[in-house]
C-alpha cells in the first residue's frame, strides 16, 4: 500500500516519520513543490551568519512533544534560548512578558530551525520541486497525482494533504473527485484564511546593546511590527560578532507594503526598530527579505468534516488555527493515527 503526502512542511514530515514506526510496510512518498523542507522552519546562511527567517523558535508544551524533541530526535546543534520575551504597544512601550509563558523551553538549534526539518526527513522519499496540479480519482480505488500537462507524478492508495489551505483549495479546484466529496472539502477548507508576513532581517556592524530579553511580541495589534527578535542571541549562532535583528510585519502593514523594494523596505523597517528601541543602530549593512504569504491561519477548518472513508487526509495549521510548529508536529501526527487505523482495516 502507497501514501503519498503533499507537502514537506512540519505536518507531512512529522507524519512520514511516525508512519515509519508505526506502519513500516507502508510506502510513503512525499511531494514538496520547492527545494527546502519544513515550511516555516526555515533558516538562511547568508552573510556570515546564519538566521531563521520565519518561524523563531519551537516549543514543547506536552510530555510527548518535549520527550520527542529532547530525548528521542536529539540533536547536538539543539539549544534552549533560555531568555524570555517581552512586549510592546502600539505606542511602543516595552514591559516584561507573561512570567508562565517564559518558564517554557524555547528550542532552538545552532545551525537554523532547519535543522529538525532535515532530522524528521533522514531515510523518507521526498521529491524536490513537484508541483501537484490536481489530483484524479482512479477506478479502482486510490489517486493519480498529476503535474504539468497533466504529466502523472505518482499512484497511491491514500493521500495526505498539508500544504495551506488556499493552495488545497486551488489543487482540489482542478480535480477529478466526486463532486459532491470536493465541493463540501472546499466549502471547509476556505474557513482557513490566512494573513500575510514581511519578514525583514537586518544585519549591523555591532551589536545593539544587551537587554533582558531575547524578543519583543505586539500585545495590541496597533504596531506595524508584529515581532522583533535579537537573532543574534540565540545560542551557538554563528553570526561573526554582528548584531542580527528580525523584524516581522504584522498583517496590514505586510499586505500595504508587499511590492516595496528590497532597499526601500529595509530601509522603512530599520527605522521603526531603532525607534522601538529608543537607539540609534545606524542603517544597517546589509538586509534580507522573506514574504510569507500564507503565514498565520485566521479560520480553523473542522478535520472531523474533511476526513471521510475515501483515503484523503488532511494535517496542517489550518487544523489549528494558529502557525505554530509544535501544533504542526501534533497535527501531523494525528493524521498518522488516522492512517494507521485504516490500515489495520
Amino acid at each position: 500500500m502507497r501514501l503519498a503526502i503533499i507537502g514537506a512542511g512540519l505536518a507531512g514530515l512529522a507524519a512520514a516519520h511516525r508512519l515509519r514506526s508505526a506502519r513500516p510496510e507502508l510506502e510513503v512518498v512525499i511531494l514538496e513543490k520547492s527545494r527546502g523542507l519544513g515550511g516555516r522552519a526555515a533558516s538562511r546562511r547568508a552573510h556570515g551568519v546564519t538566521f531563521d527567517h520565519g518561524a523563531q523558535y519551537l516549543k514543547t508544551p506536552t510530555p510527548e512533544l518535549h520527550a520527542f524533541i529532547a530525548e528521542l530526535l536529539p540533536h547536538p546543534t539543539l539549544r534552549d534560548i533560555g531568555l524570555p520575551v517581552w512586549t510592546f504597544d502600539g505606542a511602543g512601550q516595552i514591559i516584561p512578558g507573561d512570567p508562565e509563558q517564559n518558564a517554557d523551553a524555547k528550542w532552538s538549534y545552532s545551525d537554523g530551525l532547519t535543522r529538525l526539518a532535515k532530522e524528521l526527513a533522514v531515510g523518507l522519499d521526498i521529491r524536490r520541486e513537484v508541483r501537484v496540479e490536481r489530483i484524479a480519482s482512479l477506478p479502482a480505488g486510490g489517486y493519480r497525482l498529476l503535474g504539468r500537462n497533466d504529466a502523472e507524478l505518482v499512484q497511491a492508495d491514500l493521500l495526505l494533504l498539508t500544504p495551506p489551505a488556499p493552495q488545497i483549495v486551488d489543487v482540489l479546484a482542478r480535480s477529478e473527485l466526486p463532486e459532491t466529496r470536493c465541493q463540501a472539502l472546499i466549502e471547509e477548507l476556505s474557513r482557513a484564511t490566512y494573513r500575510r508576513c514581511l519578514s525583514v532581517t537586518l544585519g549591523y556592524p555591532q551589536q545593539p546593546r544587551e537587554r533582558p530579553f531575547y524578543a519583543l511580541v505586539n500585545t495590541d495589534r496597533r504596531h506595524p511590527m508584529s515581532w522583533l527578535a535579537y537573532e543574534h542571541r540565540k545560542p551557538g549562532r554563528a553570526v561573526d560578532e554582528q548584531g542580527v535583528l528580525i523584524a516581522q510585519m504584522a498583517p496590514a502593514w505586510s499586505t500595504e507594503h508587499w511590492e516595496d523594494g528590497h532597499e526601500a523596505l529595509a530601509a522603512t523597517v530599520a527605522g521603526l526598530v531603532a525607534e522601538l528601541l529608543d537607539e540609534a543602530l545606524g542603517p544597517p549593512h546589509w538586509s534580507d527579505r522573506q514574504g510569507w504569504r500564507y503565514s498565520q491561519p485566521d479560520g480553523t477548518a473542522d478535520a472531523e468534516r474533511l476526513h471521510a472513508d475515501d483515503g484523503l487526509f488532511f494535517a496542517g495549521d489550518y487544523l489549528a488555527g494558529l502557525g505554530r510548529l509544535h501544533l504542526a508536529i501534533q497535527s501531523g501526527w494525528e493524521a498518522a493515527a488516522r492512517i494507521v487505523a485504516v490500515c489495520r482495516v
